[in-house]
């Protein structure tokens, strides 16, 4: 990779929203030197810094546009087979499930790897999880499984937290804490009515638990990728 095309990987990798770091990584992997890259950053003089301010709105906007996207997406998804539901095996079901989460999760994966589009992969993978977490309800539904509601919340919890981990994806953590504390709020009341009613569903607490301890652990690192300006409200 000549200086040319060394400084044009890095305009793109810029403007597909990568940090410096995660260019750096790349970089060296493919054998650049330190000063090879650097040089191939543009100056951040005070007027290339101040450029940066109408970006960083663009880069809001494209968040908001594409988290539009995915719960407009998923609501389309659902709102399909709910419209079908009773005219569906449940094979047809189940595979629109499956087959609707792979290729969010397919084409995610594309976009990370092969176009370095992180924010429209992060979109996607979103979407993926969405779709993970309401099929998780309807294959319940499906085959009448015997448990408590707020464990739904809890599994969806435990993919999501997964593959923020691996993606290490804001939008991922911020969706495992939403499910935790949906599980949190709802739990109490199942458990109280099970101490009368249904004992054998007291395993419930354990799984509580684990969801506070994972509730607490994803919101620890979700505060260190906050900005600075947001981490000083604390």
């Amino acid at each position: 990779m000549v200086d040319d095309t060394l400084d044009k990987y890095v305009q793109q990798a810029l403007a597909a929203g990568q940090s410096k770091e995660q260019i750096y990584l790349v970089l060296l992997q493919k054998s650049h030197t330190v000063v090879a890259i650097e040089k191939a950053f543009p100056d951040q003089t005070p007027e290339v810094a101040s450029a940066q301010a109408p970006e960083n709105t663009h880069d809001k906007v494209v968040k908001l546009v594409i988290f539009i996207g995915v719960i407009l997406v998923g609501a389309g998804i659902f709102s399909f087979i709910a419209a079908n539901w009773q005219e569906m095996t449940r094979v047809v079901k189940l595979s629109v499930i499956l087959i609707s989460m792979l290729i969010s999760y397919g084409a995610g994966w594309y976009f990370r790897t092969q176009k370095q589009l992180h924010k429209i992969s992060d979109g996607l993978m979103l979407l993926g999880c969405v779709i993970y977490g309401s099929g998780i309800f309807l294959i319940a539904q499906m085959f009448n499984v015997r448990a408590n509601w707020p464990d739904g919340f809890i599994i969806w919890m435990v993919g999501a937290l997964a593959l923020a981990f691996v993606l290490e994806s804001s939008p991922l953590f911020m969706l495992a804490i939403t499910t935790a504390i949906a599980a949190l709020i709802g739990h109490p009341f199942i458990i109280f009515e099970s101490l009368s009613d249904d004992p054998f569903l007291m395993t419930s607490a354990t799984l509580l638990l684990i969801a506070a301890g994972a509730c607490l652990g994803a919101g620890l690192i979700l505060k260190k990728k906050l900005p600075p300006a947001i981490k000083e409200l604390y």
